[in-house]
C-alpha cells in the first residue's frame, strides 16, 4: 500500500532534489571510506573489508500526471520530522569528518558536502512546515460551517491561492521577482509576462519554468482567457506551459502577425504618403518594404514547416515559439508532442540560421524524427527544431563581437535561452511517461548546446548531448558518459576545436560515432552513417551506434 504525502506540483522537483542529495551524501561517505582504506594499505596496515554505503530510498512524494493535487497532512508531518531529525546530526557529522580527514589528508570535500546536506535538510524542514501550516490554515469550510476533515487535502478543496507555484523550497519565503510578476499576471496584467520572458531569456533561474507551470495550472479560467486573448504570442512563448497550449496560442499569433504585416506592407506606398510622412523619401520606403516583406517571409516559412506535420508519416507539428520581428526571428517547431513523447530531441542549428531561410533546419528535424522513430520500438518521438537564438551570419557581423563564429558571445546568449527552453521541456512532460532528452547541436549550435549544459546542475539539462563545446572535458557537461560527437573527416569546421577542449579528440572524453565522409552540411543525408547513428542515440539504442572511440570501451568493443 502506498500513502501519498504530496501529489503533483512541486513534488516532482522535491523528489529529484531529495534523490540528488541522497546520492551526494552516499558519495561523500564512500569517498572518505575509500580514501581512508587506501591510506591504511599504503602504510602497511591490514585493509578492512570493502564497505559500500548503500541505503534504500523511501519517498512518499508522487509526481502525479497533472498539477498540484494535494498533500496528506499526517504523512507530510512525518516527512518534516524525518528531515528535522537528519539536519543536526548531518551538520555535526560533516564537521567531525572534515576535522578527521584534514588530519589524515584525505577526502577534503567529504565533510563539507555532508554538512551542506544537513543545512539543506534544515532549510526544507522550515519551508515545508510553513507551507503545511498555510494549507491547513486555509482548509475549506464545509456547508455545516465546520472545517473539512480527512487525511488528504487536494486542489478541489484547497483552492489555487494556497497551492500556487508549488510547495517546494524557498519559493515563497524570500523576495522573488518571478513570483511577484506572476502574481500580477494572475490579476490579468499581461505586461507582467514581458518581465517573465526577460527572466526566461537570461536563463539564470532553473526553477522558472516549474514556477510558470504551477502558476498556469492554478490560474483561473477567466484570467487565462483574458491573458491569452490580449497577448497570445506572449503567453505562448512561456516555457512551462503545456506544448499543446503553446501551439494553439502561437498559431493564433501567427495568424495575427500575417494579417498585421500584410496590412502594413500594403500601406507602405508613396501613394499613401508614407515616404513624405517619414521624411526618408523613396529609399526609406524601400527599406521599410524589404523589412516587412522579410518578416512576412518568416511567417510563410513557419507555415510551410507546420504544414509538413501530420503528413507522410510525420506526427502533427507544434509551434512552441514564434517571433517575426526581432533580429533573425525566432521559431521553435516540434514534430510530435514533447510532453508525451518517450524520446525527445532538440536540434540546435548554427551559422547563418534565419527563420526566413529555415526550411533546411525544419527538414533536418523531420529527418531526425524519421531516424529515431525507425529504432523507437513503438515509443513516441518528438523532434524539435530550435531556431531560438541569434546565430552568427555571413555578413559584417562576423567581425562584430557577439556575432562572429570566431567568438562565443552569440553562443553564450543563445545558451541562456536554450537552458530555459529545456527547463520547460522538463516542467511540462507527462511524468507517467518515461522520457529521454537528447540535444543535437550542429556547427556553431553545438557550442551553444555545450554552453547551455554548463548552466544547469549535472543531470538536469539532458540525457544525451552532442556539444561543441564550451568546456575542456566531457565530464563537465553534466550528462555522465552520454556525450557524443560525430565529425566527418571532410568537415573543416569540425577540426577547429576552438572553444575549450576539442570534442573530436580522445582526450576530451566523448564517444565519437561514425559520421560518414560528407561535408559540413551533409550529416542529415538519407541513410548516412551520421543520421542512422543519431537515430540510435535518440532511441537509446547505444549498443547499435557505430563507435570510432569511446573512453569507457575496449578497442574490441567498438564497431568495425
Amino acid at each position: 500500500m502506498q500513502t501519498n504525502t504530496w501529489v503533483g506540483g512541486g513534488a516532482s522537483y522535491f523528489t529529484k532534489e531529495l534523490f540528488s542529495h541522497r546520492v551526494r551524501l552516499q558519495q561523500a561517505f564512500q569517498t572518505a571510506l575509500d580514501e581512508i582504506t587506501e591510506l591504511i594499505a599504503r602504510q602497511g596496515g591490514t585493509s578492512p573489508p570493502h564497505l559500500r554505503v548503500v541505503t534504500p530510498l523511501q519517498t512518499t512524494m508522487s509526481a502525479g500526471a497533472g498539477g498540484f493535487r494535494g498533500i496528506g497532512t499526517a504523512q507530510m508531518e512525518l516527512l518534516i520530522r524525518e528531515l528535522d531529525r537528519a539536519g543536526d546530526p548531518l551538520l555535526e557529522a560533516g564537521s567531525q569528518l572534515q576535522n578527521a580527514c584534514s588530519v589524515l589528508c584525505v577526502a577534503p570535500g567529504a565533510g563539507p558536502a555532508i554538512g551542506s546536506i544537513g543545512a539543506w535538510a534544515e532549510t526544507q524542514t522550515r519551508d515545508l512546515r510553513k507551507r503545511l501550516e498555510t494549507i491547513t490554515r486555509v482548509a475549506p469550510i464545509a456547508e455545516n460551517g465546520l472545517p473539512l476533515q480527512g487525511p488528504f487535502l487536494g486542489m478541489d478543496t484547497i483552492g489555487a491561492g494556497a497551492a500556487a507555484y508549488g510547495l517546494f523550497g524557498a519559493f515563497d519565503t524570500a523576495p522573488n521577482k518571478a513570483r511577484d510578476l506572476l502574481s500580477r499576471a494572475s490579476g490579468g496584467d499581461a505586461k507582467a509576462l514581458e518581465g517573465i520572458l526577460k527572466l526566461q531569456r537570461e536563463g539564470k533561474d532553473a526553477s522558472l519554468a516549474q514556477r510558470v507551470s504551477a502558476w498556469w495550472k492554478t490560474l483561473s479560467p477567466a484570467t487565462a482567457k483574458e491573458l491569452t486573448s490580449a497577448a497570445p504570442g506572449l503567453v505562448g512563448s512561456l516555457n512551462g506551459l503545456p506544448s499543446a497550449t503553446r501551439d494553439r496560442l502561437n498559431r493564433t499569433f501567427l495568424d495575427q502577425e500575417e494579417k498585421r504585416l500584410t496590412t502594413m506592407l500594403s500601406g507602405l506606398t508613396e501613394k499613401a504618403g508614407w515616404a513624405v510622412f517619414s521624411g526618408e523619401g523613396r529609399a526609406g520606403l524601400e527599406v521599410a518594404r524589404e523589412r516587412v516583406s522579410l518578416m512576412l517571409k518568416r511567417v510563410q516559412e513557419v507555415r510551410a514547416a507546420l504544414a509538413k506535420g501530420g503528413r507522410n508519416g510525420f506526427p502533427p507539428a507544434l509551434l512552441l515559439a514564434f517571433d517575426a520581428v526581432n533580429a533573425h526571428g525566432r521559431a521553435v517547431v516540434s514534430y510530435g508532442d514533447p510532453d508525451r513523447a518517450h524520446n525527445i530531441t532538440t536540434y540546435v542549428p548554427g551559422l547563418t540560421t534565419q527563420v526566413e531561410n529555415g526550411a533546411a533546419d525544419f527538414d533536418r528535424a523531420r529527418r531526425t524524427w524519421s531516424a529515431a522513430d525507425m529504432f523507437a520500438d513503438g515509443n513516441q518521438t518528438a523532434s524539435i527544431a530550435w531556431l531560438g537564438y541569434d546565430a552568427p551570419q555571413l555578413d559584417l557581423g562576423l567581425i562584430t563581437p557577439g556575432h562572429t563564429v570566431a567568438a562565443d558571445g552569440a553562443a553564450e546568449k543563445g545558451a541562456q535561452e536554450l537552458a530555459s527552453f529545456t527547463d520547460g521541456l522538463h516542467a511540462t512532460h507527462d511524468l507517467a511517461v518515461p522520457a529521454r532528452l537528447t540535444m543535437v547541436g550542429h556547427s556553431y549550435g553545438s557550442l551553444t548546446t555545450g554552453k547551455a549544459a554548463t548552466l544547469r546542475p549535472p543531470g538536469t539539462f539532458a540525457d544525451d548531448l552532442s556539444p561543441g563545446v564550451g568546456t575542456s572535458q566531457a565530464t563537465e557537461l553534466g550528462v555522465g558518459s552520454h556525450v557524443w560527437v560525430g565529425a566527418s573527416d571532410n568537415d573543416p569546421v569540425a577540426k577547429l576545436g576552438r572553444f575549450g577542449g576539442d570534442p573530436d579528440s580522445p582526450e576530451f572524453g566523448a564517444i565519437r560515432f561514425r559520421a560518414g565522409e560528407g561535408g559540413h552540411s551533409d550529416y542529415w543525408m538519407d541513410n548516412s552513417d551520421s543520421l542512422i547513428n543519431i537515430g540510435h542515440i535518440i532511441a537509446g539504442e547505444f549498443d547499435d551506434v557505430q563507435k570510432i572511440f569511446a573512453p569507457f570501451l575496449r578497442p574490441s568493443d567498438l564497431s568495425s
